[in-house]
Formats: C-alpha cells, structure tokens, sequence
C-alpha cells in the first residue's frame, strides 16, 4: 500500500505530469491518503480565491482513494516518533509526524517529495514517485 503524502496530491491536483503518471500506474486499491492529508487538502482548498470550486476537486480526487483513519494507533505512534525526534534534535512538523505514524502503522510506504523530512522517521518506508516512478509511469 502506498500512502500519499499532501505535497504529491498538490501536485496531481496542480497537474504535474509525474503526478498524473504514476498514479494512473497503481490501482486506486493499493494507495491512501491519511486523514491528516485530507485535512491539509482541504485547508488549502477553503483558503483558495475560489473556496466551493478547488474543495470539489480535493473531493473528486479523494472520492476514489482510500482514507486511513487516525486514531488511538495511530496518535500512540506519533507520540513515540515525535519523541524520538525530539531527542535527537530532528524535528519535523506535526503533520507530516502523523502521516510518517499512519503509514507505519498500516505497513505502507509514503510516497513524497519531501525526503528530508520523512527520512528522519527510522524505518518508515519513503519514496519520491517524481525521481523513482512506480513500474509502469515514466517521470519527467
């Protein structure tokens, strides 16, 4: 399973064609998003100059990705990266903490261009589809 990021599903939304690619690559059953993305995704649309127009395309665009919940596993999780982290003075935003938790704690591979964030999560499974292109997309 691969969970999406926020910044990768700016880009689909923004049409990036490394984006559009390697999504129309994977089937829509072997990706998610967090409900944090979700948040952030709409956040951005409620702030856009046309606030009903861009939340009707984050909901297109949601409608047939799956959505993994953030609950007690999850936040549990979050609170033991964040310590980690906090420890070793490598800090990373909240949000990208909870996705970095949901993702582990489904099993699933981010899929991101932020590295530099997601890397400091030890073990969590990262990979930027816009330079490694899932088998059957071609990056650009």
């Amino acid at each position: 399973m691969f969970v999406l990021d926020t910044d990768f599903c700016i880009d689909w939304l923004r049409r990036k064609e490394y984006a559009r690619k390697a999504l129309a690559s994977v089937l829509p059953s072997e990706v998610a998003v967090s409900a944090v993305t979700v948040g952030e995704l709409l956040v951005g649309a409620y702030c856009a100059q046309m606030p009903g127009q861009e939340t009707g395309k984050v909901l297109a665009f949601l409608k047939p990705i799956g959505v993994l919940e953030y609950g007690t596993a999850e936040a549990t999780h979050f609170a033991g990266i964040s310590a980690v982290l906090r420890r070793q003075g490598q800090l990373i935003g909240v949000p990208d903490a909870m996705i970095a938790a949901t993702a582990e704690v489904d099993r699933s591979t981010v899929i991101t261009k932020n590295l530099k964030h997601f890397q400091k999560v030890k073990d969590l499974k990262v990979v930027n589809w816009a330079v490694k292109p899932p088998k059957g997309a071609s990056a650009r």
